[in-house]
């Protein structure tokens, strides 16, 4: 009697045991693997099979962790170094340069004007304040009619920065105030020559010329002129008289 009493309890943990079983068997199911990475070793642990030794470099997975993570780990590049900041000097180069396409590009004499008008800043400021501190004192006397002491001063601006080309400018044109036509001749020549885009040395420049009688000079460089600031009307009606009276009509 005890071993027939006995016998539901038997068969309610077989219906238990038996499907799990029976799905690990045939395929039904996932067994219950198990893997483990330590020191010196990397293992999978399946039950009833044992530790089956992993290949090297792959990452074992801990227990009761899913997914497939023996994949090499995503990292995110690391970033470059941050672009080192340009110097003022590479800045205000790339500036004016931007400025005179603009005034190559310009559609009308008034967009011209304003750009040349942001050009004449730029070339007005040097690299030291007390050049231009020099230069603006040079300027004042000048314009209140104490030219002697203006030279002196703009001869000193000279001296301390003779790589800037306004300086030259602002001395030739003192220079032709003063009926020193060669001299102003040959200081809007230089200023041209360190700052190859000064399209009022060049304007200047053909003015002289063609007052000293060298039309042919003139003429040239009016056209210099032109070709840096094309919408420039009155000196292009200036350049088409003087071609005439150089080259002659065309034919």
């Amino acid at each position: 009697m005890r071993v027939l009493w006995l016998l539901p309890l038997t068969f309610i943990a077989l219906a238990a045991i038996l499907p799990i079983s029976l799905a690990t068997a045939e395929g039904w199911g996932p067994p219950s693997i198990e893997s483990f990475g330590q020191e010196g070793e990397n293992f999978l642990f399946i039950p009833g099979i044992g530790r089956i030794p992993l290949p090297p470099g792959s990452r074992a997975l801990g227990p009761g962790r899913g997914g497939d993570e023996s994949a090499p780990e995503r990292r995110t590049p690391a970033a470059g170094p941050p672009p080192q900041p340009r110097n003022p000097e590479e800045r205000r180069a790339e500036e004016i340069d931007r400025l005179y396409l603009r005034l190559e590009q310009a559609e009308d004499e008034r967009e011209a004007k304003g750009v040349a008008a942001a050009i004449a800043s730029r070339w007005s400021k040097s690299d030291s304040d007390t050049v231009d501190l020099l230069a603006a004192r040079a300027a004042a006397a000048d314009a209140a009619g104490a030219p002697a002491l203006a030279l002196r001063l703009i001869d000193y601006v000279i001296a301390l920065s003779p790589e800037w080309a306004e300086g030259f400018a602002l001395r030739a044109k003192m220079k032709a105030a003063q009926g020193d036509d060669s001299g102003a001749i040959a200081d809007f020549e230089t200023a041209a020559t360190l700052e190859p885009k000064r399209f009022d040395a060049f304007a200047a420049l053909g003015a002289l010329k063609e007052k000293s009688g060298d039309k042919k000079g003139a003429l040239a460089a009016y056209r210099k002129s032109l070709a840096i600031s094309p919408q420039q009307e009155s000196l292009r009606k200036i350049e088409e008289r003087l071609h005439i009276e150089v080259d002659g009509r065309d034919i």
